[in-house]
This record gives structure tokens, sequence and C-alpha cells, in this order.
């Protein structure tokens, strides 16, 4: 008889991927990191993902500032996908439920928006070095003040509600 302290290495189909694992469900997210799941998400799903996001920038904010909105977000995810400890994990675009990756995401988008770097540097340093965990942080807050604008912008057209407190 022998005993093994230690679980087989061996990697099976059955085996749940490090930050995918659902935490919650997305409908039950703030509407700023609901948005920056969606965003995160359809950005990820291809160049037809991307476009349909240029696409909703422009249509919100004109053309010259989504030009910049566009490039912060792609810079993010770049970042968040190239740069990561390990694959960022997330779930497909119509997918109602919130996965870990995916909510440390947003979480840090939400408090690097908030102005708090310190709580936004924690969940980034979960995914990624500590010198690219602080340029996401920078850039986070971009991304951040872009959703809740158009959270802002479109809050009478699709019922999503800003607290006047996160507003800018």
């Amino acid at each position: 008889m022998s005993y093994s302290w230690f679980k087989s290495s061996k990697v099976t189909d059955a085996s749940p991927v490090r930050g995918g694992a659902a935490v919650g469900m997305l409908a039950d997210m703030p509407a700023l990191e609901r948005g920056v799941i969606q965003l995160l998400r359809q950005w990820c799903d291809g160049e037809a993902g991307r476009i349909a996001v240029a696409e909703d920038f422009t249509a919100i904010f004109g053309a010259d500032q989504a030009a910049i909105e566009v490039n912060n977000l792609a810079h993010l995810i770049r970042l968040m996908v190239q740069m990561g400890r390990r694959p960022l994990m997330r779930h497909h675009t119509q997918c109602a439920c919130l996965g870990g990756d995916e909510s440390a995401f947003a979480q840090m988008v939400a408090a690097a928006t908030a102005g708090d770097r310190e709580d936004a540097m924690a969940f980034a340093l979960t995914m990624l070095p500590p010198d690219i965990a602080y340029e996401a942080v920078q850039i986070a807050e971009y991304v951040g003040r872009a959703m809740l604008d158009i959270l802002h912008r479109t809050s009478a057209n699709d019922g999503y509600s800003v607290p006047s407190a996160t507003r800018h």
C-alpha cells in the first residue's frame, strides 16, 4: 500500500481552469463592473467584437474621443492577455456567469476609477507582474471613467442606473 500527499500532475479535461471558475452572476455586478466585463468579453471575441466596440464608442463619444477610449481599452486588455502571469480566463459573451479572472479585472478597474490605487494594485498583482500591474492600474482608471461616461450617457436609453456618487 502506498500513499501520495500530492495530487497527480496529470491534467484531464475535467480539471478546472484557474481563473475561469464561476464566482457569481454577471447580473449581480454593479453597472460599471458589468460593463467592463462585457467589453472584455466582446473585445476578446475577435475582430468582429472589436469592430462592434469601436462602432459603439464612436456612436457615444464621436470619432476623435472614441479613438482615444478604444486605444485605452485595447492597451489594458493587451496588458492583461499578453503580459499576465497565466492566461486570462473569460466566459463567452452571452454567459450569465462571472469568472474569477473577470471579477478581478472588473474590481481592478472599479477601484482605479474610484481613485483607490492600493486596492486596484492588489487586484492587478493577482494577475500581472508588478511593473505591468502598475501600468494596468493607470490605464484602468481611464477605461473605468469611459465606462462611467457610457453608462451616464446611455442610462435613459437602456435602464442602467449609475449611482450619483460615482458620476464624474
